[in-house]
């Protein structure tokens, strides 16, 4: 027994310093911290943030309202082990952001982060309200670059017309129109030919069918030259078969606007 009870005793003992000797380790880690923690080497700021290049349509101060606005401006530190999914999180409430792609926190006070921005494809125009920019898939985004930075780069998209509904949320939500939404994303498919092709509108409508309805669209040139796209479904896969039709006829006669009388409106509906 007392063997037994000597081992016990080694084996508290032990137990005990350790309990010490990590008291006094964690005592200084919490007394250094305290002093680590407020240096600036050791806080994020926007200029520590490095983010993929954003395109010119996102504001210079894109970061510093992302920090802003999720708080982490003031009270972010690399001490804390869930600051990449804070930055994740406050990155994606930005309407400019579509994906974050990976956060990397970095040595002194830093971080990489890899975005996918969303990119505008059509102008909607309201009637007596101006235009608003929607991605490919009718999301609402920020007119600032359109109306104060760049407003002649609004010759640039197609606009989509004779909509009457208004946006059901903010920026970087959708629309809320299936009119719009179909717009936006003819407007994403063709976004590579839109200049060369001389479109500048696209006119979504609802369509009577003996099941209901369905959308069609329509597109104008700079002439107003008509093109009746027809029914419009995103994954339809003649799509592409009436995109690739519209260019040969343009390459045909050298422009969309050169198309004869006689084969006007350009009708690619029974494609």
């Amino acid at each position: 027994m007392k063997h037994f009870s000597d081992q016990h005793k080694l084996f508290f003992s032990i137990i005990l310093v350790t309990l010490f000797f990590t008291g006094l380790g964690l005592a200084g880690w919490l007394l250094v911290k305290n002093q680590i923690v407020p240096r600036s080497e050791y806080r994020l700021s926007a200029d520590r943030i490095f983010v993929t290049v954003p395109p010119p349509w996102v504001p210079e101060t894109f970061i510093a309202e992302v920090l802003q606005s999720s708080g982490l401006d003031t009270n972010a530190t690399l001490f804390d082990t869930t600051l990449p999914q804070k930055l994740s999180q406050a990155f994606l409430a930005s309407p400019w952001v579509e994906e974050v792609r990976q956060v990397q926190i970095r040595y002194p006070a830093g971080a990489e982060v890899q975005l996918v921005y969303r990119v505008p494809v059509a102008l909607v125009e309201m009637v007596s309200q101006g235009l608003y920019p929607v991605d490919r898939n009718g999301i609402l985004l920020p007119t600032d670059y359109f109306i104060n930075v760049a407003p002649e780069k609004k010759e640039n998209y197609l606009r989509i017309t004779g909509i009457r509904s208004r946006p059901l949320g903010v920026t970087g939500t959708l629309w809320g129109d299936p009119l719009v939404h179909a717009a936006a994303q003819l407007a994403g498919l063709l976004e590579d030919v839109t200049k060369n092709l001389g479109l500048v509108k696209i006119i979504p409508s609802h369509e009577a069918t003996p099941t209901g309805t369905r959308i069609t669209c329509r597109l104008q040139t700079n002439s107003e030259i008509e093109i009746l796209w027809g029914r419009f479904e995103p994954n339809d896969p003649q799509n592409l078969s009436k995109k690739k039709h519209l260019m040969e006829i343009a390459e045909l006669y050298h422009s969309l606007d050169n198309v004869p009388a006689q084969f006007q409106p350009i009708d690619l509906s029974k494609d």
